[in-house]
């Protein structure tokens, strides 16, 4: 559902972070982060000083604005990156996971476009169990043909789609040259959106239109629970 994110790595700080106890560690602290997080953004979300665009979780300022707001995130934006060293760094540039819901900040922006596009999540699973555990209930038929792919295969696979109509904002900025660089697709829906405003900012809305989402290569699923169908895996 979301583009792929930055690692996680333990803190250095952490005695034994590949240890059951240094895993245990970290994903307590990891924990406290996403509190911490959940907590500041409730006082500090939607910004206060910035301007939303149309009914979006996206808001747009001068240089100084979304500067000054971004300060005020610096300190859980640090520790953030003590679990995702690699975040937004060359050569992958790949975010910090959405699940974190620290907006996203991109600076010297001059057009915006939003899109919805028709997508699906994808998952995949090696036992009916673990299934019904992420997916919710299906019938007794349904339970039976899925537990049949496996009595056949003992390595097969189930994979469950659910479609979603996904949200991006193609955004453009300009470099120090004021030449117009390529756009960067973000999900934004999570994390929120603040982009510095470059003078003639425009947006392009192209949300009443969704694309078409690409042909599937799966049909006839072997179980609907009208969230997730179930196909054996090709």
């Amino acid at each position: 559902m979301s583009r792929r994110s930055a690692p996680f790595v333990a803190p250095d700080y952490i005695d034994n972070p590949t240890s059951k106890d240094g895993k245990k560690h970290a994903k307590a602290l990891l924990s406290t982060l996403q509190e911490d997080i959940a907590s500041f953004r409730d006082e500090q979300f939607p910004p206060d000083i910035l301007r939303q665009i149309r009914d979006m979780p996206i808001y747009e300022g001068n240089l100084a604005e979304v500067q000054a707001y971004q300060q005020r995130w610096q300190p859980l934006l640090e520790r953030a990156m003590g679990f995702y060293p690699a975040a937004n760094l060359p050569p992958d540039f790949l975010p910090l996971p959405a699940s974190l819901e620290i907006p996203q900040f991109i600076y010297h922006v001059q057009r915006l476009h939003l899109t919805k596009t028709r997508a699906k999540e994808s998952k995949s699973f090696g036992s009916v169990g673990a299934l019904i555990e992420k997916c919710g209930d299906y019938s007794d038929d349904e339970i039976s043909r899925m537990s049949a792919v496996f009595d056949k295969d003992d390595e097969a696979r189930l994979v469950a789609h659910r479609e979603f109509i996904d949200l991006r904002a193609y955004v453009f900025c300009r470099d120090s040259k004021g030449e117009l660089l390529e756009p960067e697709r973000v999900r934004f829906y999570r994390t929120g959106l603040i982009v510095h405003a470059l003078p003639d900012f425009k947006i392009v809305d192209s949300r009443q239109t969704p694309r078409k989402r690409r042909n599937d290569a799966y049909s006839n699923p072997i179980a609907d629970n009208g969230i997730w169908k179930i196909y054996r895996k090709k």
